[in-house]
């Protein structure tokens, strides 16, 4: 007797399984379902991180600023001068031009001169009422003591206080409930 070959030989692209193969639309959807609750539950996650984020980088970036001015200040023996307009978020450095009757201060040249600009949902809290602040840094390392808060929406922020005599700028964290 022989032998007959089976149609599996004959056709090898289309097995005689009887096997189901892949996974049902309700499988489909429940793994679906999972992944937007993830995605769901993350997304806020992400973004009160990168507002935190933005807020030290901004902090470090104004902390920075003034040591360069201070720097620059000793360095070049001439007065430099940091202003804060606190309404509009706004900071900028001068330096101070000697020719003339009075002295002038004019804008820093370069990358360092710009006018530079708070993120958006973040603010100067000034500890006065005044709507512009400036600080004076001398060729000597003296420079004018103050301190500002830089603050987002919900009141959390830093506070940049300025020293002069080769210390440090202090960082300090702030929460709701200092001021």
């Amino acid at each position: 007797m022989t032998r007959r070959p089976s149609p599996r030989h004959f056709f090898p692209a289309f097995p005689l399984c009887t096997e189901r193969a892949g996974f049902t639309l309700i499988e489909l959807a429940l793994v679906a379902l999972i992944i937007l609750m993830l995605v769901g539950l993350s997304v806020p996650l992400f973004r009160g991180t990168f507002q935190d984020l933005t807020l030290n980088d901004s902090a470090r970036s104004v902390s920075q600023l003034i040591k360069y001015a201070q720097e620059k200040a000793i360095l070049d023996r001439v007065n430099y001068k940091m202003t804060f307009n606190l309404k509009k978020g706004q900071y900028q450095i001068f330096k101070l031009n000697p020719s003339g009757d009075a002295p002038l201060y004019e804008k820093v040249s370069g990358r360092f001169g710009r006018l530079y600009t708070l993120p958006r949902n973040l603010s100067f809290r000034a500890r006065s009422d005044e709507p512009v602040k400036e600080s004076i840094f001398y060729p000597d390392g003296r420079c004018d003591e103050w301190a500002v808060d830089i603050i987002d929406v919900k009141g959390m922020g830093y506070t940049i206080a300025i020293k002069g005599f080769g210390r440090s700028n202090e960082i300090k964290e702030i929460g709701i409930e200092s001021k």
